[in-house]
């Protein structure tokens, strides 16, 4: 497993008109604990989005940062990366009505993956302000996880292995960009 790319995944770039907002009051830490939600018979959480129900990508971002899935490739995270995720529940009201046809992606394996240093390097931004340059190195290894998330960052890091299976279901709304160990 060492010896696979890592990718970081993000919601693609679309505007804020497709990004869910949430209705509900929702403990948005614990997303970002890694912590293991109980279930529940209802949704977790109520979200909204100004979209038909027809349009809607694959994987849709939240305004809290959680990405939602849809239900045609919760299967690829649930058969790869069992232990690694939790699918929670979510109810998602469009502008054609509700969908129940999503989950919140809850990463359940999280450590540090971006580290940054102080490079003791500034430039000056202006006569008052300095910008200070640090140097950032990336763990390639997620040891033996499919999908893990930065502590710092809240990035999610997946193998390759996870990135062809979810480009073999043709996944909408999803952006892959390769990482490089490097300090930069």
């Amino acid at each position: 497993m060492s010896g696979e790319r890592l990718y970081r995944i993000e919601a693609e770039a679309r505007g804020s008109a497709w990004r869910a907002r949430v209705l509900t009051g929702i403990q948005r830490f614990r997303f970002f604990k890694g912590e293991l939600l109980a279930p529940t018979e209802r949704p977790y959480v109520v979200l909204s989005i100004s979209q038909d129900k027809g349009t809607l990508p694959d994987l849709i971002e939240s305004d809290m940062g959680v990405l939602l899935i849809h239900e045609r490739i919760a299967p690829v995270f649930i058969n790869l990366c069992p232990y690694d995720v939790q699918l929670v529940r979510v109810e998602l009201h469009t502008t054609t009505g509700r969908s129940d046809e999503y989950c919140a992606l809850n990463v359940l394996r999280r450590f540090e993956i971006e580290h940054l240093e102080d490079s003791g390097e500034y430039r000056p931004l202006s006569s008052e302000r300095l910008y200070f340059l640090s140097h950032q190195t990336v763990r390639m290894n997620l040891f033996g996880h499919m999908i893990a998330q930065d502590i710092n960052s809240q990035r999610l890091y997946v193998t390759e292995r996870l990135k062809y299976a979810l480009q073999a279901k043709m996944v909408t709304g999803l952006a892959f960009k390769k990482t490089k160990e490097k300090t930069a």
